[in-house]
């Protein structure tokens, strides 16, 4: 086979893995990163965790 006739196949299998990858890539973000993972961080929240919970 030369390198000619392996060239499409070539570019087919680094399409298929780029896009396994970036579906992997997405999954896990969504996951572990996305908007359902983060916590409240409004402005209670965030003076309750600099200055502590127990702060008057």
């Amino acid at each position: 086979m030369t390198s000619a006739a392996r060239r499409p196949h070539f570019w087919r299998d680094i399409t298929i893995l780029l896009t396994a990858k970036l579906v992997m890539l997405t999954a896990l973000y969504f996951l572990f990163f996305g908007p359902s993972q983060r916590p409240l961080a409004d402005s209670a929240a965030v003076s309750a965790q600099i200055l502590g919970s127990n702060h008057r």
